[in-house]
């Protein structure tokens, strides 16, 4: 079985969807199925999957990619879509639809036509898989709704918008929390105020909300006990679940027959029937699951009838799981009562660096590397931090706002001075040139008309034609610009001989904590620095290329076997950011080898 050339991998009762994704070798494979051809796998920022194995595949910053089995399980299609001029925030899957929620917090819909209306449209009927459509109701201006976050439940939607009003629509009977238990409801209605978060499940009969007074609430049918408030009446308006806050959840998700609870302690809690709760009898109260006590739970999911723990440690727990609903059931055909540890697919076992990711459609699993651009993230905290800052952009005589002269003026290609007088033009705030620049040092939309406005004033084309990681691998190119050298020591002991490598210092800085306190011990007037690490010139030169591009490329003319144990020295050595993505790639190439 060929595990090299993929990361994402499928469990569960197969389909046709799933026999055109593997290669013919990997027929056979018992529990974990690689899906070898859904290519670009470090790119996956999020999978979710409804009826029948359909997924929805996000990738970068706004490409989705949907995989369908058609009628009858035999006939397999594979569509791509892009959001045009917006950036993805996060997707959702119900029974049959799958939401998209963009920055600006417009909402749209792939979705299959169905007899519950569980598609938040106007028009439901002429729904389809082909076409990704807008949901109308918060892409309007005249409703003033813009969605900050949202969840799935089978056939119901619910919806977070900015001012903190949760709407929900679709299939009810007493699970939309409206107070009512007509059939559905077409268009979303409002349902409570005052809202931060909303938790669902692919599959479930409520749902659950925290709000701004720091309180957890429930509604939906309740019959298995699965609100975890005490009783079994099933709750057509929202009520208060005891003994817990807003602040220390960190996941919660409601399944057919349970619900399970995660603290941000990483503790883990089920309610609910039994054998599904992660107990051998019912809860009606979030009771911690004594087998996962002294374990830290960081990714969850659950299906249908099925429960999927990992720990910081990549350990996979599950539980749950009947007969022909047993995606990783090494032990039997039968109803695993409470928590049992699972194998990993053998690239993942004994690998801690590598963070997973895992998402339950109604009856299987996805597993797959978790996403970390850690070039963003190192820029992000680079621009919070405001340190090493040489240059300011003055907005009048009295305001004025520090930044990073080489990458505002790599990424606008416009001088700090030509800037300045465009937006004093225009008379721009601090406020609003601070959204801008968080496009500038991590891409970061979260205001597209205001973006547009300044993009304009700046005489630079809309949307972006470049990524912030694009932009920083051409300014790798840009020899001219190169302001600082890196000494590496010539292997030659006896003689003060250096090799040298021109960088960035900013670069340096943002993405090597070693650098970066080099750099606070150096002058301002200093040009280079040496490096006394020891390791070779091309494992170094190596090293500073993905520092620019996040991408350890070796050809066959290195010592290939020695810069892979030098780069894995790096990470510690040179202070890299903890999600770094330099172990991965470097097990990809010894696999290869």
């Amino acid at each position: 079985m060929n595990q090299t050339n993929t990361q994402i991998f499928f469990s569960g009762k197969r389909n046709y969807l799933v026999n055109q994704l593997i290669n013919q070798n990997e027929n056979k494979c018992p529990q974990w199925t690689p899906l070898s051809k859904i290519k670009n796998a470090n790119k996956v920022r999020k999978i979710v999957s409804g009826n029948r194995q359909n997924c929805l595949i996000w990738k970068g910053v706004n490409n989705l990619e949907f995989y369908q089995t058609m009628t009858n399980q035999k006939f397999f299609k594979s569509k791509f879509f892009t959001i045009e001029k917006e950036e993805i925030k996060d997707i959702q899957s119900g029974h049959s639809t799958y939401l998209i929620l963009t920055k600006s917090g417009n909402v749209f819909s792939l979705a299959q036509n169905v007899s519950y209306c569980e598609v938040p449209l106007s028009d439901p009927e002429s729904s389809t898989f082909e076409k990704i459509r807008p949901v109308p109701f918060f892409n309007k201006k005249e409703n003033n709704q813009k969605v900050e976050t949202f969840a799935m439940v089978g056939w119901s939607n619910y919806f977070v918008c900015k001012d903190g009003k949760l709407f929900g629509n679709g299939y009810n009977e007493g699970r939309l929390g409206d107070g009512t238990s007509n059939r559905s409801k077409k268009l979303p209605i409002l349902i409570f105020e005052n809202v931060t978060r909303v938790f669902g499940g692919v599959q479930g009969y409520g749902f659950f909300f925290t709000t701004k007074n720091n309180e957890l609430f429930a509604a939906g049918l309740n019959h298995r006990e699965n609100l975890g408030i005490g009783n079994s009446i099933n709750q057509k308006s929202p009520v208060k679940v005891p003994n817990w806050k807003a602040e220390d959840i960190l996941y919660l998700q409601t399944n057919g027959n349970h619900s399970i609870l995660i603290t941000k302690e990483g503790k883990t809690y089920g309610c609910g029937r039994a054998g599904y709760n992660g107990f051998t009898q019912n809860k009606s109260t979030f009771t911690e699951i004594e087998e996962l006590k002294n374990k830290k739970v960081v990714e969850y999911s659950g299906g249908t009838k099925m429960s999927l723990a990992l720990t910081n440690e990549n350990e996979l727990f599950g539980w749950g799981f009947e007969t022909n609903n047993h995606p990783t059931d090494q032990y039997g055909n039968t109803t695993i009562q409470t928590p049992r540890k699972f194998n990993l697919p053998e690239i993942f076992q004994n690998n801690p660096s590598i963070k997973l990711k895992i998402t339950c459609g109604t009856h299987c699993i996805y597993l797959y590397p978790s996403y970390n651009n850690c070039l963003i993230q190192d820029f992000q905290k680079l621009f919070e931090s405001k340190i090493f800052c040489d240059s300011k952009l003055s907005l009048n005589e009295n305001t004025q706002v520090p930044i990073h002269k080489i990458i505002v003026e790599s990424r606008t290609n416009l001088q700090i001075s030509t800037i300045e007088d465009l937006i004093n033009k225009e008379s721009f705030s601090k406020q609003e040139i601070l959204l801008f620049l968080k496009w500038v040092y991590f891409d970061e939309i979260t205001n597209v008309d205001l973006l547009k406005h300044i993009f304009n004033s700046l005489n630079i084309s809309y949307p972006p034609k470049n990524t912030f990681q694009k932009d920083l691998h051409d300014l790798f190119n840009d020899e001219d610009s190169k302001d600082f050298t890196l000494l590496i020591k010539n292997d030659d002991e006896d003689e003060e001989e250096y090799e040298e490598i021109a960088v960035h210092k900013i670069v340096l800085l943002t993405r090597s904590g070693l650098f970066r306190e080099m750099f606070e011990n150096t002058t301002e007037e200093s040009k280079s620095v040496k490096d006394y690490s020891g390791k070779s010139i091309e494992s170094i030169e190596i090293l500073i290329k993905y520092f620019y591009t996040e991408k350890i490329e070796l050809t066959a003319d290195h010592d290939i076997q020695l810069i892979i144990e030098e780069l894995e020295d790096s990470i510690e050595y040179y202070q890299l950011n903890e999600n770094s993505n330099i172990l991965s790639q470097l097990n990809q190439i010894k696999n290869k080898l």
